[in-house]
């Protein structure tokens, strides 16, 4: 058995067992094991890994649970033979299919991939400054204050406010919280009706171009400035000007 099917991703997201068990489900769904092939034992498992014994036991009986694999006495673990019966298989396409499909690429009002969107480097939380806007500091996130939110948002006693749907309007806690505590750090005043919630800035961006913006309209942009406004903005006309930035 190829050792490279056992290669744990080393996430802090998720807990060994989770990750091996993850791998595993990977392999046999995909067919890298295929039905009635041994899986190795737990001591073997743990000495690939590098983890203890305890946690691949914990693993393969979660897998046991799940019917992903047997345990057979005396002999160790095999993958469950009726583990994939059932599943349904990818439709075969007759060969006319893509020749009589619809050429979307003709029904584009926009190519996508010229657009010149937000680059953000995979790795950029190993940078030494990782200068990317929008995310968030890992080291100076409060975490502890964030789970205990999450504890008592969740609770029985809220149940009605967060599975309620406010269709025409937004939730009137957030928007209370909004109003007398983000926005007058800002130096902003707002009464209720005159904040919207949305789904982030290139949701309210949309919302904007949506509602303000014709064919004939020109808009202008700051250049450096943000992407997204650029592309947004063109979907509603084609005269979006930049004005640059002066050095002040």
């Amino acid at each position: 058995m190829r050792d490279s099917l056992f290669q744990l991703p080393r996430t802090d997201s998720m807990s060994l067992q989770a990750q091996i068990r993850e791998v595993l489900v990977s392999a046999i769904l995909g067919g890298q094991l295929p039905p009635q092939d041994r899986i190795p034992s737990s001591r073997q498992m743990a000495k690939r890994l590098g983890v203890s014994r305890n946690t691949v036991v914990l693993a393969y009986q979660s897998l046991l649970d799940d019917g992903y694999i047997v345990s057979r006495e005396r002999s160790g673990y095999y993958v469950n033979e009726k583990i994939l019966q059932g599943r349904a298989e990818p439709p075969k396409k007759p060969s006319s299919a893509r020749q009589n499909r619809p050429d979307w690429q003709e029904r584009f009002r926009v190519r996508p991939a010229r657009q010149r969107n937000i680059s953000k480097p995979a790795d950029w939380q190993s940078y030494p400054y990782p200068f990317v806007y929008g995310q968030v500091d890992q080291n100076l996130f409060p975490i502890a204050e964030w789970r205990e939110c999450n504890r008592q948002a969740l609770g029985k006693r809220w149940l009605d406010a967060w599975t309620s749907d406010f269709h025409d309007r937004d939730d009137p806690m957030l928007v209370e919280q909004i109003r007398t505590h983000i926005l007058p750090r800002r130096g902003i005043l707002a009464d209720d009706d005159e904040i919207l919630v949305t789904l982030g800035a290139q949701n309210a961006l949309y919302l904007l171009a949506s509602l303000l913006v014709t064919r004939q309209s020109v808009v202008a942009m700051e250049e450096p400035g943000y992407p997204d406004v650029r592309n947004i903005f063109r979907l509603r006309t084609d005269l979006v000007m930049t004005l640059p930035l002066d050095e002040g």
